[in-house]
This record gives C-alpha cells, structure tokens and sequence, in this order.
C-alpha cells in the first residue's frame, strides 16, 4: 500500500488543511486552518463589487477585522491566520496594508496575490468556505461594507475593546501592538450574537 507524502496531502488539500500526515499508517483531523487574509480581503470585495460598492484600504482592514470577530465568537475559531496589529486608525492586517497601500485612500481596484507554493506562480488569493459559512460571511460582509470607514474606525475604537486596550495598555510592553484573539473573543464573546 503507497502512503501520500505530507506534499501530496498538502497539494489536494491545502485549502481546508483538515489532515496531516503523522506517520505512514496514522492520519489526525483537526479542524480547519485558518484563512489566509488576502483571500478573505478578495471575498469582501467581491461582495462589494456585486453590490457596486468600493473600497478603500482602510475600508477593507476594518471589514475583515469585524468578520474575524464575528467568526471566532460564532465559529470559535479563527477566520483568518494573520496577526492584528493596533495602528492609529484601528486594527491593521500588515498584509492587506501592504497588498493595497498602491491605492493610496482611493478605491481598490485589483484583487491580492499569493504565491503558490507549488507552482512559485503568483495568483488571486482565494478562500473555500463551505455553504454556511459562506452564507454568515456574505451578510456580514454586506453589513460592514455598506458602514462608512469613519464609522468602523470609530467601532473598533470603543472604549474598553480590544484595540483600545492594546493601542492604550498598562504596565508590560506590547511592542508590536498585536491584537490578540482571546482578547477579541473575550470582547466580542459578550457582545456580538448570530
């Protein structure tokens, strides 16, 4: 019997990630990796466009930082995999900055790039969500992209929540100013229902 190799694993299943190769004979599930943040960021401007909306960098940071929120209280789990850094406007994603910084505060126009990594090809980062998360992302996404940024930054601002106690925290140093998931799970855990 021919075992696939943790490769052949990762290339027919790298979007879900739901096993890994332990040894040849014993295959563990886990629960699906998180979502890499351009692809998220590539769905909530596909949803923005069907609705022939824009969005601005700014915009977009704080959509996808609602929707993981949203995601890891009803989901308990993360939507998407990057690190949430406390800038002056808000959270950040330090990739979809980067990624959409060219548009300055103008519209995005194009969507993010990954490089794959078995071909070394850059190509539109994509995400697989299954029906029902599909669906809860859609509404949400809709929900958020039709807010002004303005209001958003002002959201993600409130006293008390998470970027407000790492942007304005006490005592031991947070030098990267992370914004950690079981501080938004314990915030949002109180306030957001589905």
């Amino acid at each position: 019997m021919k075992f696939p190799s943790f490769q052949d694993i990762n290339r027919n299943d790298h979007e879900h990630s739901k096993c890994v190769l332990r040894t040849k004979r014993e295959y563990c599930s886990f629960p699906a990796m998180a979502n890499d943040v351009r692809g998220v960021a590539n769905f909530v401007l596909d949803v923005a466009e069907a609705d022939q909306m824009t969005l601005s960098n700014l915009h977009i940071n704080k959509i996808v930082y609602f929707l993981h929120a949203d995601y890891l209280v009803a989901h308990s789990r993360a939507l998407v995999s990057a690190k949430i850094e406390a800038w002056t406007h808000g959270p950040v994603f330090r990739e979809l900055y980067r990624e959409f910084k060219v548009f300055g505060d103008g519209p995005i126009t194009a969507r993010a790039k990954i490089v794959n990594p078995h071909t070394g090809e850059k190509e539109i980062a994509r995400c697989n969500f299954d029906p029902e998360e599909t669906k809860l992302l859609e509404e949400l996404a809709k929900k958020y992209v039709s807010m002004k940024p303005s209001a958003l930054v002002a959201q993600s601002h409130i006293d008390g929540g998470p970027w407000d106690q790492t942007w304005n925290h006490e005592g031991e140093t947070n030098a990267s100013m992370r914004i950690s998931d079981e501080l938004i799970r314990r915030w949002y855990g109180r306030t957001v229902k589905h």
